[in-house]
Parts: structure tokens; sequence; C-alpha cells
């Protein structure tokens, strides 16, 4: 079953939106492992960070220290804000050593990392309470934390027994403190992105170019579809037009066969060479086999005589012709009737109503122009006029008799005698046809 142009259109997209899935998930997929691959290397490089000393002793509160603290909390010897207050002066101190430390680290590798430890709740174990609520901040490097990655997450516990006095009497009690403090370590790379972007640049790109490739092997594949549709119709047309041409000059020959059986007349032996010349001159555009360039150029006179004749087959245009040039039009008599007569016939098939044709003479070329005041042309046409069977499809313009080969005898035999061939065209005002031409070398005595 034949699809129609729809339908491809309609596939494609389904391709194509597949095609950008599988794109998509492979970049996202490739993305997701360089990031693991990322933080992998952070985790392992900062698994051994509590095993720098110098980062930490007198500067950070030691255990000791700190579980002291959480037993004057418990007293309320101290405020949980002091408490606070005191972890955060000590971050403040070991900032900037923590921060050069962890630079030496990353980036050297194009990182740049920063870190913090936080404390998220202590709670007393004789009291079942928490006794201070997080986040707490322990140490922190210099940077804005947008999205941490969580490194580690621990529970600390500690505890301590102290010999207190009963009140209003001489003996001691021993009380056991303990404290489970729930912390944790975060991270962040805060090029990420910068850094993934790099890595995936050249899957990026690739992906891009594939999904580029794509839509222009589609765009130019549905271009020759519309494209060959357009040719079929237009040869359906051709096939058509040469049949209505040729069905009375057919018609004709069999009434003149028939009299001819009965009786010999001269003017029946005229009307059959007028109808068989009436077939050859439909059917000789069909063949490409153009005249050579070998014959002489065409003379003045039987130049003249070219648009004579089409002047008394058409009385009503208005005509207008400069004078022509002397000896320097290299093509030959049979070439010049068929480019002149198929481009002034076009034009009074398509709506002229004047003709002007003239020649300008140019460092060793010969310009010739054939303007006219006909329908005109949308200039998405131009590009198509000159190819063979084309004829333009617009308002009733298609209707009119033609092979649609006219323009595509024209162009041949400009190209045979290495000229140029341009078109300029405005709807409803009319048409320019510019012909270039090398300068024929023949002496004036010829013309």
């Amino acid at each position: 079953m034949e699809l129609k142009p729809k339908s491809y259109i309609v596939l494609f997209t389904l391709f194509f939106a597949v095609l950008i899935g599988i794109q998509g998930y492979q970049l996202y997929n490739t993305y997701q492992l360089k990031q693991r691959d990322i933080f992998a290397t952070v985790k392992s490089k900062l698994g051994k960070l509590h095993d720098n000393d110098k980062l930490f002793d007198d500067d950070l509160m030691s255990k000791d220290i700190a579980r002291d603290y959480y037993i004057k909390l418990v007293k309320h010897e101290i405020t949980a804000e002091k408490l606070k207050e005191l972890y955060h002066a000590n971050a403040h101190k070991t900032s900037q050593r923590l921060t050069r430390y962890v630079d030496s680290l990353f980036q050297p590798l194009g990182m740049d990392v920063i870190l913090k430890k936080e404390i998220l709740g202590i709670y007393f174990k004789n009291l079942e309470k928490q006794i201070a609520a997080g986040p707490i901040t322990v140490y922190i490097t210099n940077g804005t934390f947008r999205q941490p990655v969580e490194l580690s997450s621990s529970e600390w516990i500690t505890e301590k027994t102290e010999t207190q006095k009963v009140k209003d009497s001489i003996q001691s009690r021993e009380i056991l403190y303990t404290f489970f403090v729930h912390r944790k370590t975060s991270f962040e790379v805060t090029n990420l992105n910068w850094i993934l972007f790099k890595e995936l640049t050249s899957l990026l790109l690739s992906t891009l170019f594939i999904l580029a490739a794509f839509l222009w092997l589609f765009y130019r594949t549905i271009q020759n579809l519309r494209k060959q549709q357009k040719q079929i119709t237009v040869l359906h047309d051709v096939v058509d037009n040469i049949s209505h041409e040729l069905k009375t000059p057919i018609a004709t020959l069999k009434i003149a066969a028939k009299t001819l059986r009965k009786s010999t007349d001269e003017s029946i032996i005229t009307v059959i060479e007028r109808q068989v010349n009436r077939l050859e001159q439909t059917i000789d555009p069909l063949n490409e086999n153009l005249q050579t360039t070998d014959q002489p150029p065409v003379t003045r006179a039987e130049l003249q005589a070219i648009f004579d004749d089409f002047q008394l087959t058409n009385p009503t245009i208005t005509f207008q012709l400069s004078p022509l040039p002397d000896g320097k039009l290299c093509l030959s008599p049979n070439d010049a009737t068929t480019l002149f007569q198929n481009l002034m016939n076009n034009a009074v098939k398509y709506g002229a109503t004047w003709i002007n044709i003239f020649f300008e003479d140019q460092k060793g070329k010969l310009s010739v122009y054939i303007q006219d005041n006909g329908y005109g042309m949308e200039e998405s046409e131009l590009p198509y006029i000159f190819d063979k069977f084309y004829r333009i499809q617009k308002d009733n313009v298609h209707d009119t008799k033609g092979l649609g080969i006219g323009l595509f005898l024209v162009k041949k035999i400009v190209d045979r005698y290495h000229g140029q061939l341009s078109v300029t065209s405005i709807p409803n005002v009319g048409t320019t046809f510019k012909i270039q031409l090398p300068h024929a070398l023949v002496p004036s005595s010829e013309i």
C-alpha cells in the first residue's frame, strides 16, 4: 500500500520523537554516571579528612570538652544558644585553614569543593529528651551551599560519671551522663555543571548532529516526494494535452483517407500534408535531440523574418523591436526560431498585450531582453520554469494549452551556446527574460 506524504510526516514525527527519547536517555544516563564518578572521587579524598589532626586539634571542640559543655547544658549552667555560639566561633576559627586544605585536594582536579559538618541534634539519654536542636555547624569551608550532597552520617555516643553530694547529707552518689549526638557531613562541587558540560560536549554535539542530519534527510525526502508527485501530475497533464492536440488531425486524416478511397483530389492531399505537418509540430518539441551549433549564425534577414511572422500571426499584440544586431547573434536559424518563437508565444499565451525585444552589446557578449506585460510569476515558481514538462499551476493559468517544454528548449539552446539565461517576474506586472550569448565570429558580408 502506497503511503501519502502526510503519512510519511506522521511516521517521521513518531520516529523522531523516539530518536530524541533515546538520545535524551543516553545523555541523562551519561550525565548521571559522570556525576557519580565525580562524587565518588570527592568522597574518596574526603574520607580521610579526620586523619589530619592539624586541622582539628586545639581548634574544634574536642569530644571531652564538648561532653562537659553538654553536662553544663543539662545542669542549666549554659543555654543551648550559648553552646551554638561556641561551636560557631570554633568553626569560624578553622574555616580558612580547612578551606586551603580542601582546595589543595581538588583544585588540581579542576574541582571547586566546599565542605561542612553539622550536628542535627543532641539528646540526653537519662532524660530521654533533646537538649539542643540542630543544625549546629561544627566546621565549614568558605562558600555558599545550594545543593549539598551527604558525605556521611553518624551518631556519636559519649558518657561521663560524676559524683555529687546528697543534699543535707554527708553521703554522695554517682550520676551517669550519656549523650547521643546525631551528625552529618555534607559537600558540594560548586562547578559541577561546568565539569559535566565539558565532559559531555562531544556527546552533546554528536547528538545534535545526528538529529540535525535526520531532520535534513527527512526534509530532502519530503521535497523530493513532492517534486516527484508534482512531476507526475504535470506529466499526466502533458499526456492529456498531447491526446487533445492529436484528436483533430487524426480525425481529419481519417476523413481524408475515406475521401481518397472514393476519388483523388489535390485539395485532399493538401489537407493530409497540412495535418501531417501539424502532427509533426506537436511531436517535435518532445524530442531532446536539438539542432547542433555547426550551422552558420542566423542572418539579420532571417531574424527579421522570425519577428515578422510572429507579428503577422498576432496582429493584436503591440510589438516593439530594437535595431537588430549586425552579425553578432551566434544562434543558428533553427535555434533562433525555436528560442524567440517559444518566448514570444509564451508571453501571448500568458496574457501579454505588448512585447518589447531589445539587444545590448556588452564586452564580447550580446544580451537579449524579452519583456512582456503578462500575468507574471511568483518568485517561488522561477527555479522550476525551465524544467521539462513544468507548467505553472495558479488560478486558470494551468488551463492554457501547451506541453510545458517551451522554456526547457530555450534553456537547452542557451546552454549549448555557453550562454546565460535569467528571468525576473512580478505577478500582474510582467516578465523579463535576459539571455547573454557570446558574439558570433562571422564576417559582416554574410549578414
